[in-house]
Parts: structure tokens; C-alpha cells; sequence
């Protein structure tokens, strides 16, 4: 424990740390570091099989080593090149547990997301008994991963941009003390931060707002804070915003929800144009609107949309052109024709429905939850060709099968990641040959392959998309196609 070590890294890890081995040939995973690195680490928890360690030194640096615009990003201690240069100035101020990727070039980032998802298809799917077949297998299955673009007039014929930084407006922070706003450390204890370079400008203001106006200046250098009293209600916040602007305004308002266990909502002042909302997580959770409006408006391919305050949601509701590239990809990898009629699955606030519908015949979209359905009636309604059903996701399914639906092809989207084979079962039912997969989480996908094949439907291709820029996480669009 706590030795120094110099170790070749040769790969990545699922996790996002590079990894290598050491002289009993056990793995060592080395955060901020870069796979072909050679580096100095220090041990700080082995295994019988693995160690994991700190990044010291960089003895051999990557030409794919970048350095890191946030000064809260990295590790908090000092990291120096083999020449002695200190890589990272800012350590003191570091430690956020959001980016782990900020010192990677954009594109090599790309690249490591790839292998991570075909590894994880190899060893959790296994489509073949040796390994090297069924790497021959995933290869050809999983694509290039698609990075975002940025708006036009970031971009020139040189260096078209990308949207690497900018594109957040979800984010939910921990309140540590009164009216504090806080983000997890890689120690897992909550640390304040200036601002987050990943937050669209809108967002990036919301928070600023908040944190001038209720912030405390209660805090150590290194941006940690004490407890949060017992007598301090609200205990998390979400921040979110349409992204319509690059400003709040009354035509483009945010959101605040405030949770808490209490059943008193807070005194709350905030000077800007937001419609505030209460979250009791008590036995039975309940909303209340206590500033301003149910609804705000989202942009998507130039439609305005109406949401409902955001209560949960995964990566791809917090990237600002999520919706839009997520229905392009789905509708390409489908080869959807305008005469084709789609079922759109856990379809959200209809998004995708409404970018989709203008492609295609006919579109039925599904959604669980309330308040996404209340707002995916009220988005689609100007849709000839579009219908919304709203229930419980496979007994609606049989409702649409009883009334003699056809579908061509359909687009499923479940919370979670989570894969009923069932679900699957009852597609084949419905003739349903192409289906496409949207979901954040490869595991899962790779482990519901083999149910999934037992249905009647083989994975076909695999095309991943970066809603998560400097993270290892990568979202996936699947096709499968009906034996």
C-alpha cells in the first residue's frame, strides 16, 4: 500500500481510468492518465487481482495529452511531467468528480468511448465462444462514435467545433450547508465550485444567480464545506433550462425544483426569470409550484416544444441537442421511408416524435409518466399523422396490438437502460421487423442480447453517440432486425 510504482498503460477501462500492469502482473487503474503513457503511481487499494492508484508522475506523455480549462478538474495533488513541469497549476482548487476526461484530446476521447462499448459487447454479450471471434463480430457491428456538432458560427473549414463544452441544462446539485450549491469530490465529499464549463450559457447563468444571491462565503480554499445543519430543509436543487437563448428571460424562463423531506417550503428570492418549484420526498412524493409557470419551452429541429419540470432523467435529457441528433441517428440506422409507420416507446415529451413525424407516414408514441405524457399531448397535437397513448408501457403495447396497429419499425427509449425481454416478445407479436434501441447504459444492452435473440430479434449494428463529453460514458442508438 502507498508504494511508487512506474507502470506502461496499454488500455481502457469501462470506468474511464487507464490501465496497465505491474511486475506480479496484476491491472493498475490510474485515473488521469492516458492508455501509452508511461507513468509513476502511487497504490492507495490493491486486490488480490488489481491496484488502484493515484496519477505522480508522467514519465512518457501522450501526444493526446491536453491541458484541462476547468481548474477544478483533476486530482488533488500535484502531477508533474518527467521533465518536472507541474501538469496541473490548479490541483489545490481540483477535485470535482463530474469530467474525468478534460486532459484527453476531444477526438482521442472519441476513440477510447468505442473501445470501451466494444469490449463491454465482448466480455458481457459474448456473441461468439473465443474471444477473438467475437471480436471480429463487435467490430463490425459497433460504428464510429458521433460527437456533436456546435452551432455554425463556432465552427470554421480549419476546425469545425464541436460541442464539447456548453451543451448541459440539467444539473442537480447537493446543498451542504444553507443555500449552498455543491457538486460531489472524487472523495465523495461536496466541494463548491466557480462555475461548470459544461453548462449552456443559460444554465451557466441560473447558476450564477443562485449562487450570488443565496451562496455563503463559508468555505476552505480547497472548495469544501461543513455539514449542512439539520434545520436546513431543502437538502438538493435542480437547476434546468430550454436552451432557447443564450440568456433568461420571461419568454425563456428556467427552473428551480427544491427538494426536500420537509413538508414547509423554504423563503426563496431569485431575481431572475424562473419558475420555482417544491419536490417533498417524503413516503409519498408530491410537486408544488411555488414561483411562476408549470411549463418552459425547448427548442428541437425548430420545433417549440412544451416541457414539465424535470424529476429525473439520464444523459440524454441533459444535452441540449440530444433529442435532435438521437431522432436523425435512430431514423438513418431504421432507413426509415416516408410511407413507413413507427411506434415510438417511452417517447418523453415528443421530441423525437415531432422531428420524426415529419419523415415518415404515421408515428404512435408511448409514455409512462405523467407529466412528460401531459406535455407530449400537448407537443404533438399539431400533428395530423402523429397519435399518444399514454399507460403502463406493455399493457398499452397490447392495447395497440388488440387494435390491429401495423408498425414498420419501432424506436424504444426505456428508462434506466433497463431491456424486458417481453417487451421484445410482444414487437414480434406485431410484426414489427426493425427496431432501434436508445439507451446509456452497454451493460445492460450486452446482457439482454442473448433474452433478447431468444424473442426473435438479432443486434445488427450499433452506433454510439457523445451526449457526455470528457466522461467515459457514452450513449448508444442499437438496431436490432427480426429473425
Amino acid at each position: 500500500m502507498n508504494s511508487i510504482q512506474t507502470i506502461e498503460l496499454t488500455h481502457v477501462a469501462a470506468t474511464g481510468e487507464a490501465v496497465g500492469r505491474d511486475e506480479d502482473g496484476r491491472a493498475v487503474f490510474v485515473t488521469d492518465a492516458i492508455p501509452g503513457e508511461t507513468v509513476e503511481v502511487e497504490t492507495v487499494a490493491e486486490e488480490k487481482r488489481r491496484r488502484r492508484s493515484i496519477l505522480r508522475k508522467v514519465v512518457t506523455t501522450s501526444p493526446d495529452r491536453v491541458e484541462a480549462p476547468c481548474p477544478h478538474f483533476g486530482p488533488r495533488n500535484p502531477v508533474s511531467s518527467a521533465e518536472g513541469q507541474l501538469l496541473n497549476p490548479f490541483w489545490r482548487r481540483a477535485g470535482c468528480a463530474g469530467c474525468q476526461w478534460q486532459h484527453i484530446d476531444y477526438e482521442r476521447q472519441l476513440s477510447l468511448k468505442r473501445e470501451i462499448v466494444v469490449n463491454i459487447l465482448i466480455r458481457e454479450g459474448r456473441p461468439r465462444k473465443t474471444r477473438r471471434e467475437s471480436r471480429q463480430i463487435v467490430e463490425k457491428l459497433v460504428t464510429d462514435v458521433i460527437a456533436i456538432g456546435a452551432h455554425a458560427e463556432d465552427s470554421t473549414n480549419d476546425a469545425p467545433a464541436v460541442l464539447d463544452y456548453g451543451f448541459r441544462t440539467r444539473m442537480q446539485f447537493e446543498l451542504a450547508h444553507s443555500h449552498q450549491l455543491t457538486l460531489a469530490g472524487r472523495d465523495q465529499k461536496p466541494m463548491v465550485v466557480d462555475a461548470c464549463l459544461l453548462h449552456h450559457p443559460q444554465l451557466a447563468e441560473l447558476f450564477a444567480g443562485f449562487r450570488d444571491e443565496h451562496g455563503s462565503d463559508e468555505q476552505t480554499e480547497a472548495g469544501e464545506l461543513p455539514p449542512r445543519p439539520d434545520s436546513v430543509a431543502v437538502h438538493r436543487v435542480t437547476l434546468a433550462v430550454g436552451g432557447t437563448a443564450d440568456s433568461l428571460s420571461e419568454s425563456a424562463k428556467g427552473v428551480l425544483i427544491l427538494h426536500s423531506e420537509d413538508d414547509n417550503p423554504p423563503n426563496l428570492e431569485l431575481d431572475l426569470p424562473v419558475n420555482v418549484f417544491f419536490l417533498h420526498e417524503a413516503d409519498e412524493p408530491s410537486l408544488e409550484l411555488l414561483v411562476g409557470d408549470w411549463s418552459y419551452s425547448l427548442q428541437v429541429a425548430g420545433h417549440q416544444l412544451t416541457a414539465y419540470p424535470p424529476l429525473s432523467g439520464g444523459a440524454r435529457d441533459t444535452h441540449l441537442l440530444a433529442d435532435e441528433v438521437l431522432a436523425a441517428v435512430s431514423a438513418d440506422l431504421l432507413e426509415l421511408k416516408t410511407f413507413e409507420h413507427v411506434l415510438d416507446l417511452w417517447a418523453g415529451i415528443g421530441a423525437r416524435a415531432a422531428v420524426l413525424s415529419e419523415q415518415i407516414a404515421t408515428i404512435v408514441a408511448v409514455e409512462e409518466a405523467e407529466l412528460p405524457a401531459a406535455a407530449l399531448r400537448a407537443n404533438l397535437e399539431e400533428f395530423d399523422n402523429a397519435d399518444v397513448w399514454h399507460g403502463k408501457m406493455l399493457p398499452t403495447i397490447r392495447k395497440l396490438r388488440r387494435g390491429q396497429y401495423q408498425f414498420d419499425a419501432a424506436l424504444l427509449a426505456p428508462p434506466g437502460g433497463h431491456i424486458d425481454p417481453e417487451l421484445f416478445s410482444l414487437l414480434t407479436r406485431m410484426r414489427i421487423r426493425r427496431c432501434a434501441l436508445i439507451t446509456d447504459e452497454p451493460v445492460q444492452l450486452a446482457r439482454a442480447l442473448a433474452a433478447v435473440a431468444e424473442e426473435g430479434y438479432q443486434l445488427t449494428a450499433v452506433q454510439p453517440v457523445d451526449l457526455q463529453p470528457h466522461q467515459p460514458g457514452v450513449t448508444i442508438v442499437a438496431r436490432f432486425d427480426r429473425k
